[in-house]
């Protein structure tokens, strides 16, 4: 690598912050597709907002998240921190999203891979030198 393409980011943060993130956008998925199949939950405000808010977003993002692990792989390490930055405030950017719009079970795995993916981000921002 060329000094202008060196990385201070360790890979094993990056990918670790990727996985997290696909994690998240999986999960989601899995519940709505879940909630699809049960009327007490898909007749519902929160779940319309996942399904065609939430989830459309998510998935976007984890393209972007994806994309950014492959430049990284690539030595460009700029990408990967900036959207590792974005994500520290996950749980500010799904304000208003309830977590159990397919129930209680996803609820809990929802809020623990949320706090994954931001735990995740953090050591990449730290290592990039982003405060």
């Amino acid at each position: 690598m060329t000094a202008q393409t060196s990385s201070a980011v360790p890979e094993y943060y990056a990918q670790r912050f990727a996985k997290a993130f696909e994690a998240l956008v999986t999960e989601v998925r899995a519940a709505v597709e879940a909630g699809i199949l049960n009327p007490a939950y898909s007749a519902t405000p929160a779940f319309l907002m996942w399904q065609t808010e939430a989830l459309p977003r998510l998935e976007q993002e984890l393209t972007e998240v994806q994309n950014a692990l492959a430049r990284f792989l690539i030595g460009e390490s700029s990408t990967i921190a900036q959207v590792a930055k974005d994500k520290l405030g996950l749980a500010k950017q799904l304000d208003g999203f309830s977590l159990d719009f397919a129930g209680p079970e996803h609820a809990k795995v929802l809020d623990q891979l949320e706090t994954s993916v931001v735990l995740a981000a953090y050591p990449v921002c730290l290592a990039a030198g982003i405060r």
